[in-house]
Protein backbone atom coordinates (compact mmCIF):
# COMPACT_ATOMS: atom_id res chain seq x y z
CA UNK A 1 0.00 0.00 0.00
CA UNK A 2 1.77 3.11 -1.25
CA UNK A 3 -0.65 5.76 0.00
CA UNK A 4 0.31 7.59 3.17
CA UNK A 5 -2.42 8.41 5.65
CA UNK A 6 -3.06 11.00 8.32
CA UNK A 7 -5.49 9.28 10.67
CA UNK A 8 -7.53 11.64 12.83
CA UNK A 9 -9.30 9.88 15.70
CA UNK A 10 -11.81 10.84 18.34
CA UNK A 11 -11.01 9.60 21.86
CA UNK A 12 -14.12 9.16 24.04
CA UNK A 13 -16.14 6.14 22.95
CA UNK A 14 -13.75 5.62 20.04
CA UNK A 15 -10.32 4.80 21.47
CA UNK A 16 -11.72 4.46 24.99
CA UNK A 17 -14.45 1.84 25.20
CA UNK A 18 -16.79 4.26 26.92
CA UNK A 19 -17.12 8.03 27.09
CA UNK A 20 -14.67 8.88 29.89
CA UNK A 21 -15.96 12.43 30.17
CA UNK A 22 -19.54 11.26 30.71
CA UNK A 23 -18.45 8.55 33.15
CA UNK A 24 -16.50 11.16 35.13
CA UNK A 25 -19.56 13.42 35.24
CA UNK A 26 -21.86 10.55 36.21
CA UNK A 27 -19.66 9.65 39.17
CA UNK A 28 -18.56 13.03 40.47
CA UNK A 29 -20.82 15.82 39.12
CA UNK A 30 -24.23 17.07 40.21
CA UNK A 31 -27.45 15.27 39.38
CA UNK A 32 -28.36 17.54 36.48
CA UNK A 33 -25.25 16.76 34.42
CA UNK A 34 -27.18 14.64 31.90
CA UNK A 35 -29.63 17.46 31.20
CA UNK A 36 -26.72 19.87 30.75
CA UNK A 37 -25.01 17.42 28.39
CA UNK A 38 -28.24 16.93 26.42
CA UNK A 39 -28.50 20.68 25.89
CA UNK A 40 -24.96 20.67 24.51
CA UNK A 41 -25.63 17.76 22.15
CA UNK A 42 -28.69 19.60 20.83
CA UNK A 43 -26.64 22.74 20.25
CA UNK A 44 -28.44 24.69 22.97
CA UNK A 45 -25.26 25.59 24.85
CA UNK A 46 -21.58 25.73 23.95
CA UNK A 47 -18.94 23.25 25.09
CA UNK A 48 -17.53 25.93 27.38
CA UNK A 49 -20.84 26.55 29.12
CA UNK A 50 -21.55 22.82 29.37
CA UNK A 51 -18.13 22.14 30.87
CA UNK A 52 -18.26 25.05 33.29
CA UNK A 53 -21.61 23.95 34.70
CA UNK A 54 -20.64 20.30 35.04
CA UNK A 55 -17.05 20.75 36.26
CA UNK A 56 -17.97 23.30 38.92
CA UNK A 57 -20.22 20.69 40.54
CA UNK A 58 -17.55 17.96 40.70
CA UNK A 59 -16.32 17.08 44.17
CA UNK A 60 -13.22 14.92 43.73
CA UNK A 61 -9.51 15.31 44.39
CA UNK A 62 -6.73 14.93 41.84
CA UNK A 63 -5.45 11.59 43.19
CA UNK A 64 -8.88 9.96 43.12
CA UNK A 65 -9.53 11.33 39.65
CA UNK A 66 -6.22 9.94 38.39
CA UNK A 67 -7.08 6.49 39.77
CA UNK A 68 -10.46 6.72 38.03
CA UNK A 69 -8.78 7.55 34.71
CA UNK A 70 -6.33 4.67 35.05
CA UNK A 71 -9.24 2.24 35.51
CA UNK A 72 -10.80 3.10 32.14
CA UNK A 73 -10.66 0.51 29.36
CA UNK A 74 -9.59 1.08 25.77
CA UNK A 75 -10.83 -0.57 22.59
CA UNK A 76 -9.03 -3.95 22.49
CA UNK A 77 -8.46 -3.52 18.77
CA UNK A 78 -6.65 -0.22 19.12
CA UNK A 79 -3.22 -1.63 20.03
CA UNK A 80 -2.90 -3.82 16.90
CA UNK A 81 -4.34 -0.97 14.83
CA UNK A 82 -1.70 1.43 16.18
CA UNK A 83 1.01 -1.16 15.48
CA UNK A 84 -0.14 -1.30 11.85
CA UNK A 85 -0.26 2.50 11.61
CA UNK A 86 3.28 2.89 12.93
CA UNK A 87 4.67 -0.02 10.89
CA UNK A 88 3.37 1.60 7.70
CA UNK A 89 4.59 5.07 8.75
CA UNK A 90 1.15 6.65 8.77
CA UNK A 91 0.48 9.61 11.07
CA UNK A 92 -2.03 9.13 13.94
CA UNK A 93 -3.53 12.21 15.61
CA UNK A 94 -6.15 12.25 18.37
CA UNK A 95 -8.75 15.04 18.22
CA UNK A 96 -10.87 15.19 21.35
CA UNK A 97 -13.46 17.60 22.70
CA UNK A 98 -12.76 15.94 26.04
CA UNK A 99 -9.90 16.64 28.43
CA UNK A 100 -6.13 16.37 28.22
CA UNK A 101 -5.83 15.10 31.78
CA UNK A 102 -7.42 11.70 31.19
CA UNK A 103 -6.07 11.28 27.66
CA UNK A 104 -2.51 11.75 28.97
CA UNK A 105 -3.21 9.36 31.84
CA UNK A 106 -4.69 6.62 29.66
CA UNK A 107 -2.07 6.90 26.91
CA UNK A 108 0.72 6.82 29.49
CA UNK A 109 -0.82 3.79 31.17
CA UNK A 110 -0.87 1.93 27.84
CA UNK A 111 2.65 3.01 26.89
CA UNK A 112 1.44 4.89 23.81
CA UNK A 113 2.88 8.15 22.51
CA UNK A 114 0.34 9.80 20.20
CA UNK A 115 -0.03 13.44 19.30
CA UNK A 116 -3.34 14.79 20.58
CA UNK A 117 -5.45 17.93 20.82
CA UNK A 118 -7.95 18.37 23.66
CA UNK A 119 -9.35 20.83 26.17
CA UNK A 120 -7.25 21.46 29.28
CA UNK A 121 -8.68 20.26 32.62
CA UNK A 122 -7.16 21.93 35.67
CA UNK A 123 -7.84 22.77 39.32
CA UNK A 124 -8.23 26.39 40.47
CA UNK A 125 -10.44 26.33 43.58
CA UNK A 126 -12.70 24.10 41.45
CA UNK A 127 -12.27 21.96 38.35
CA UNK A 128 -12.11 24.18 35.29
CA UNK A 129 -11.57 23.96 31.53
CA UNK A 130 -9.40 25.92 29.14
CA UNK A 131 -9.94 25.61 25.38
CA UNK A 132 -6.75 26.49 23.47
CA UNK A 133 -8.17 25.09 20.20
CA UNK A 134 -11.51 26.89 20.27
CA UNK A 135 -12.85 28.50 17.09
CA UNK A 136 -14.02 31.84 18.44
CA UNK A 137 -16.33 32.35 15.46
CA UNK A 138 -18.24 29.15 16.20
CA UNK A 139 -18.13 28.05 19.89
CA UNK A 140 -19.96 24.75 19.19
CA UNK A 141 -17.01 22.69 20.42
CA UNK A 142 -14.11 23.45 22.72
CA UNK A 143 -11.75 21.89 20.18
CA UNK A 144 -12.38 22.83 16.54
CA UNK A 145 -11.45 19.53 14.94
CA UNK A 146 -12.13 20.77 11.40
CA UNK A 147 -9.66 23.63 11.78
CA UNK A 148 -6.95 21.30 13.10
CA UNK A 149 -7.55 18.88 10.21
CA UNK A 150 -7.15 21.76 7.77
CA UNK A 151 -3.92 22.87 9.46
CA UNK A 152 -2.40 19.38 9.81
CA UNK A 153 -3.30 17.93 6.40
CA UNK A 154 -0.29 17.37 4.13
CA UNK A 155 0.07 17.25 0.33
CA UNK A 156 0.03 13.68 -0.96
CA UNK A 157 -1.57 12.23 2.18
CA UNK A 158 -5.08 10.82 2.38
CA UNK A 159 -7.02 11.89 5.46
CA UNK A 160 -8.97 9.39 7.56
CA UNK A 161 -11.46 10.23 10.30
CA UNK A 162 -12.67 7.82 12.99
CA UNK A 163 -15.39 8.88 15.41
CA UNK A 164 -18.74 8.27 17.02
CA UNK A 165 -20.46 11.41 18.34
CA UNK A 166 -21.62 15.01 18.14
CA UNK A 167 -18.18 16.65 18.11
CA UNK A 168 -17.28 14.48 15.09
CA UNK A 169 -20.02 15.81 12.80
CA UNK A 170 -18.07 18.71 11.29
CA UNK A 171 -14.69 16.98 10.87
CA UNK A 172 -16.27 13.96 9.18
CA UNK A 173 -17.07 16.19 6.20
CA UNK A 174 -13.41 17.26 5.96
CA UNK A 175 -11.72 13.89 5.37
CA UNK A 176 -11.27 11.49 2.46
CA UNK A 177 -12.26 8.35 4.39
CA UNK A 178 -14.66 8.25 7.34
CA UNK A 179 -15.34 5.44 9.82
CA UNK A 180 -18.45 6.11 11.88
CA UNK A 181 -20.66 4.51 14.51
CA UNK A 182 -23.46 5.62 16.84
CA UNK A 183 -24.50 9.28 16.48
CA UNK A 184 -21.87 9.99 13.82
CA UNK A 185 -23.15 7.16 11.62
CA UNK A 186 -26.68 8.56 11.89
CA UNK A 187 -25.45 12.02 10.98
CA UNK A 188 -23.55 10.73 7.94
CA UNK A 189 -26.66 8.91 6.73
CA UNK A 190 -28.80 12.01 7.20
CA UNK A 191 -26.33 14.28 5.40
CA UNK A 192 -25.49 11.83 2.62
CA UNK A 193 -21.83 11.52 3.63
CA UNK A 194 -19.99 8.39 2.56
CA UNK A 195 -18.78 6.42 5.57
CA UNK A 196 -17.74 2.94 6.63
CA UNK A 197 -19.47 1.47 9.69
CA UNK A 198 -17.38 -0.11 12.41
CA UNK A 199 -17.80 -1.63 15.86
CA UNK A 200 -14.18 -1.46 16.98
CA UNK A 201 -10.66 -0.99 15.68
CA UNK A 202 -10.44 -4.65 14.64
CA UNK A 203 -13.08 -3.79 12.00
CA UNK A 204 -11.14 -0.73 10.87
CA UNK A 205 -7.88 -2.68 10.59
CA UNK A 206 -9.62 -5.21 8.35
CA UNK A 207 -11.27 -2.58 6.15
CA UNK A 208 -8.86 0.34 5.83
CA UNK A 209 -6.04 -1.33 3.82
CA UNK A 210 -8.59 -2.64 1.30
CA UNK A 211 -10.32 0.73 1.00
CA UNK A 212 -7.05 2.56 0.38
CA UNK A 213 -5.90 -0.02 -2.18
CA UNK A 214 -8.99 0.75 -4.29
CA UNK A 215 -8.44 4.52 -4.30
Amino acid sequence: MGEKLIIFMDFDGTISREDVCNKMAARYAGRDWEEINRLWEEGGITTGECASRILSSMEVGAAELEAFFQAQEVDPGFSPFLDWVQKNQHLPIILSDGYDRYIKSILRGQGWEIEFYANKLYWDDAWRMESPYLDEECFKCGVCKSKIIQERSLPGYLTVYIGDGYSDFCPAASCDIVFAKNELAGYCQKEGLTYYPYRDFHDILQQLPRIVSRM
